[in-house]
């Protein structure tokens, strides 16, 4: 089984080929010849080579094989689609082609990819021989995504005077690149559709093919492979068609199949259903998008995935590996095969690489280990929270922006740290729609963090508003009312007591902590009343004594007793001050209780 996806790798120049070396400076042989620029055009470009004696050799007759490799860098392919393409194309070239050209290999399948060539043509063709004016013709315009356009042209009737010669199936292509200016006759007017032709020829049509690439600002993509995402895993659960997949990442990713998303098993068409949890399986996505699902399913086979523990290496032949399962907690001892496979981090490694930190997935066949792929270190997610199961084992799960589902198990007598901005909270104090940055490591999550900067509002309560949505409350500070949703679950205290949202009346003084406009902690400063509350400027501080003189709105002199004052609050920061820090005019709220006509007992204080 071709499992992991190749890296790409550097094709070997080998003489005669159309590898891309650095462009020399000057060609000998081009000098005074009549396609010098468009073939040191193509050099420079890194779409034709020189030979290695340093010479380009215009007038020799070119191949195939040399023509689809040229054509197949018309594309300029990401590190990732190339390896796609790789792993779809490998076995099938490698069947059609021959050995001694296997440097064009990766080029091969590039052209089967973007339908250069198809798969019966490829079968058929003789790469090694020289290929006809005309089949080029063909695999130009497929290459430049044109083939709609010729097949519009095909009846028409060209000037060349050998027009007729032109089989049937390439009559439109000629066409459409005489429409195009790449093509013209010969001093006779001929087209020549079956003769040889010289990679001087080749060199002009492509030059000229990719001059009018650029003309139409037109960028060739290949459109099954752009914007392509694959990954691999162990499906752990399949639900209709959502299905869950524990990657080689350890993380855990759900996908809802589209309705006509491909599902294989063994490369047979066939339906999704639960008998194939536990095993292994690729899954292609394009623009987020699932479109197709390949399961690899053997009697042979189990797949084994969990957090090394430890590592028992004493030879070739007694080598274990001792391993916590991620899905069950369970641990447990594997021995590993002589000739084991094994990757860490997507590369070639040895066993002793492999650390105590890593995450591991296992082939297991026949009782041993005959794969392993190792990774290392911790991810960081960051997601909108979609759905928390609470349990035993709480599921967690976050939403990425490519709508990609990752689903975690949290131990509910260990939970994680979990934080609001800088502020410990506890995990119900999380909603769905809550943006959070998550670090997984160790096979186990390690913190979550809320995102939104949290800050404090005091003011009057002075509306409130319950929907089936929820519930609104519009807090009013120095005349400006501000509506914010309450959290259902948020936190009220009087004090350091805790009390139920029902005890906050309309009027009351609060204070509240806001995360992106949702009130989630509430403190009650002090319940409307006119007998509990008095408010003025202050005219005195008297630290010794603990007592503050204020002047009414009515021109009241009003002696307030700090002794029991729990909190003195200032409203435009939050922050709780001193008495000492209290200015002399500046304007206060206090909450208490008269105790004699003039004099007055704070329990609390809030500066506005």
């Amino acid at each position: 089984m071709k499992r992991r996806i190749m890296s790409a790798i550097l094709v070997l120049v080998l003489v005669l080929t159309f590898s891309v070396p650095a462009f020399a400076a000057g060609y000998p042989d081009l000098k005074n010849h009549w396609a010098k620029e468009y073939m040191e055009n193509l050099a420079l470009k890194g779409y034709l080579s020189g030979y290695n004696d340093g010479t380009m050799k215009p007038d020799r007759n070119i191949t195939a094989c040399e023509a689809l490799v040229v054509l197949s860098r018309l594309y300029n392919l990401t590190d990732f689609e190339s390896d796609l393409i790789q792993a779809d194309y490998e076995d099938m070239v490698k069947e059609a082609v021959p050995s001694t050209l296997s440097w064009s290999y990766k080029n091969i399948q590039v052209c089967l990819a973007a339908g250069i060539i198809t798969r019966d043509e490829l079968k058929s063709i003789n790469l090694n021989s020289e290929i006809q004016k005309e089949k080029l013709a063909l695999f130009l315009v497929r290459a430049m995504q044109l083939t709609s356009e010729a097949e519009k042209l095909k009846d028409v009737r060209l000037n060349f005077a050998d027009a007729d010669k032109i089989s049937s199936d390439c009559r439109g292509s000629a066409a459409e690149l005489v429409s195009i200016k790449v093509v013209t006759g010969d001093d006779r007017n001929n087209f020549a559709p079956q003769s040889s032709l010289t990679r001087a020829v080749a060199a002009t049509m492509v030059s000229r093919s990719l001059d009018y690439l650029k003309a139409n600002n037109k960028t060739l993509t290949i459109a099954a492979y752009h914007g392509v995402a694959r990954t691999e895993g162990i499906i752990t659960s399949v639900n209709g068609s959502y299905v869950e997949i524990s990657g080689f990442d350890g993380l855990t990713r759900g996908y809802t199949l589209a309705s006509d998303a491909s599902v294989t098993v063994n490369k047979t068409t066939k339906s999704l259903n639960s008998l194939y949890e536990g095993c292994y399986t690729k899954i292609t996505l394009k623009n987020g998008a699932v479109i197709g699902l390949a399961i690899e399913s053997e009697s042979s086979v189990k797949w084994l995935q969990g957090g090394v523990i430890s590592m028992s290496l004493s030879s070739s032949t007694n080598n274990h590996i001792y391993i916590k399962n991620l899905k069950t907690g369970a641990m447990a001892n594997y021995t590993i095969s002589a000739n084991v496979s094994v990757t860490r981090d997507g590369k070639t490694a040895y066993l002793s690489s492999i650390t105590n930190s890593d995450f591991v997935t296992l082939k297991y066949v026949n009782n041993v280990v005959t794969e392993i792929s190792a990774v290392s270190g911790g991810v960081e997610l960051t997601g909108t929270v979609s759905g928390i199961t609470y349990g035993t084992t709480t599921i967690f799960k976050i939403t990425d922006s490519n709508n990609i589902v990752y689903s975690f198990k949290l131990d509910i007598a260990e939970l994680p740290i979990i934080k609001r901005g800088d502020k410990t909270i506890t995990i119900d104090r999380l909603k769905a729609g809550n943006k959070v940055t998550l670090k997984y490591e160790k096979c186990k999550v390690t913190s979550i963090v809320a995102d939104g900067t949290g800050n404090t509002v005091t003011g009057e309560l002075t509306s409130t508003t319950t929907s089936a949505s929820g519930t609104v409350w519009v807090i009013t500070t120095n005349g400006t009312g501000t509506s914010y949703t309450v959290d259902e679950d948020a936190a009220v205290y009087n004090g350091t007591t805790s009390i139920s949202l029902s005890s906050i009346r309309i009027g009351d003084q609060v204070s509240v902590v806001v995360y992106n406009n949702t009130i989630t902690e509430i403190y009650l400063l002090s319940a409307m009343s006119s007998s509990t509350k008095v408010s003025g400027s202050v005219l005195k501080v008297d630290t010794s004594n603990q007592m503050i003189t204020i002047l009414t709105p009515s021109d009241k002199l009003v002696y307030i007793k700090t002794s029991s004052v729990g909190s003195i609050l200032v409203a435009s920061t939050g922050n709780t001050t001193y008495l000492s820090s209290i200015a002399v005019n500046s304007k206060l709220t206090a909450y208490g209780s008269y105790t004699d006509s003039t004099t007055f007992a704070a329990k609390s204080i809030v500066i506005e």
